[in-house]
């Protein structure tokens, strides 16, 4: 057991990182729970892009409509759609525009699925508008709406909440044996002790029955803030990756313009799929410009989702219609392992709807440990003060 010197230590270094994290870890916390609802906030929201009014027979597939946006205007060029929608909604796409186009102020646009025209585009800055207000939530939750800057702060606050929860737990252990049967208290909690004990309690008692999810999420929340600096290099040398290429750089800096068609892409990429003997279904098209090439992710369900360790992706040259890559964790190193497992974790979205729910409690966890303990550190400010300035004062008395 721990001396209580060596505790009352680890107490004040456990304090401090709390004083000093607490503000920013709340405001993650919350914005963090409020995002594993973020697709239902932003049809709320925003109902009028959203909403389909046309007939269900008359809807054409999101390549037939995407196709029709195209051709419609030649100076953007469409880089992401899903390949199923609900039949109530609109279909989303994400666009820019084409090598020497106009500049646009929008990147997502919504398309009626009877005829393949706009009914609505936005711009995914953060904004207070209810067109932008998902986005301002999760830069702010991400950077605290200062960009770079601020993404790296963030890392050092979850690095100093992952060092604060570890400490947290130490700090629980009881001071002597029998060690369970002292330990036991610290897990309570009771509405007929007084106030501040309860308040001690709940800081103490959800932090330890949620201490190896809060870990996580902690863990997840530094990999994430680091990914390119720490989290990427580190796993793919642990574990170099088998199918690499987006660690290059990109060949078309300035963009490029595809000659396959969407269509042609998908068939390419479903007949890969199905010679490697994949089951899955394909659930988005996507094409990056500065590489030239088209890319289609498979999901379990046809849908876009995170559950596992995502989808899995595969490339052609949007020229030739050349395989250029695939990104598949489940056949790839440990380090695409550790890459992809990351957000899933952090999201929650690994197990589907139940661990994102949890998600959404671990955040309101963590935000009730950043309230109580502040509150108790101002409950116990005062005294402390007051017996140093005893102290104090006694010792010339005494000298």
């Amino acid at each position: 057991m721990a001396s209580a010197a060596t505790k009352n230590t680890w107490l004040i270094l456990h304090r401090w990182f709390g004083i000093i994290t607490a503000l920013f870890l709340f405001i993650a916390a919350i914005t963090g729970s409020v995002l594993t609802a973020r697709s239902t906030i932003d049809r709320w929201a925003n109902g009028d892009l959203y909403t389909y009014t046309g007939e269900a027979a008359d809807r054409l597939t999101p390549l037939e409509a995407v196709a029709l946006y195209e051709a419609a205007n030649p100076a953007i060029q469409v880089t992401g759609f899903p390949l199923t929608a609900d039949e109530e909604e609109n279909i989303i796409i994400t666009v820019t525009p084409k090598p020497g186009a106009a500049p646009l102020d929008y990147e997502e646009v919504f398309l009626s699925p009877a005829t393949g025209e706009s009914v609505g585009a936005r711009s995914m800055a953060p904004g207070l508008s209810n067109r932008q207000i998902i986005p301002l939530i999760l830069e702010l939750h991400y950077n605290l709406l200062v960009g770079d800057a601020g993404r790296i702060f963030m890392g050092f606050i979850a690095l100093g909440w992952l060092i604060s929860s570890g400490v947290g737990l130490y700090l629980t252990f009881p001071r002597k044996g029998p060690f369970f049967k002292n330990w036991r208290p610290a897990w309570t909690y009771s509405l007929k002790r007084p106030f501040a004990r309860q308040m001690l309690d709940l800081h103490r008692a959800s932090a330890l029955w949620l201490f190896p999810f809060l870990f996580i999420l902690a863990f997840t929340s530094v990999t994430l803030n680091f990914f390119d600096e720490f989290w990427d290099p580190f796993s793919t040398t642990v574990a170099p990756l088998e199918k690499s290429l987006f660690h290059l750089d990109a060949p078309y800096p300035e963009g490029a313009v595809p000659q396959l068609t969407y269509a042609e892409a998908l068939t390419l990429a479903e007949n890969q799929a199905a010679a490697e003997g994949q089951a899955w279904k394909p659930a988005t098209m996507l094409y990056y410009p500065n590489w030239n090439i088209y890319g289609t992710t498979f999901s379990d369900t046809g849908d876009l989702n995170y559950k596992y360790l995502g989808p899995i992706y595969h490339y052609f040259d949007a020229n030739t219609g050349e395989w250029v890559h695939e990104v598949n964790p489940y056949a790839d190193s440990a380090g695409l392992v550790m890459i992809r497992a990351v957000y899933p974790l952090h999201s929650g979205e690994i197990g589907g709807w139940l661990t994102v729910f949890f998600v959404f409690i671990l955040g309101l966890a963590t935000a009730e440990q950043c309230f109580t303990g502040i509150w108790l550190w101002l409950k116990k400010r005062g005294p402390r003060i007051a017996a140093k300035k005893k102290a104090a004062s006694a010792a010339p008395a005494e000298a």
